[in-house]
């Protein structure tokens, strides 16, 4: 099937107007990041210090994890150290 110039660029517009078309879906798809809270802040701060001290309480001096403990002991100290800051 032969395609005259006119039938070839209609098409042609056609599927160029589909493409920008999705374009402007996916942009109004587009979810704007949310900003951080002050509360998620303070509370990220709070865990990282009390991470390094659940480290350092249980750690032994060259690294490694004291006898018997495990990451989740040290995640788990590491919370109710948070409480307390």
């Amino acid at each position: 099937m032969m395609l005259t110039v006119d039938e070839y660029m209609a098409l042609r517009r056609l599927i160029a107007s589909e493409r920008e078309s999705e374009g402007a879906e996916e942009e109004a798809k587009a979810v704007k990041p949310r900003r951080r809270t002050r509360g998620a802040k303070t509370n990220d701060k709070k865990m990282s210090m009390a991470l390094a001290q659940a480290n350092e309480e249980l750690r032994k001096q060259n690294g490694e994890l004291r006898k018997g403990v495990t990451q989740g002991d040290i995640m788990t100290r590491a919370h109710r150290i948070r409480k307390t800051l």
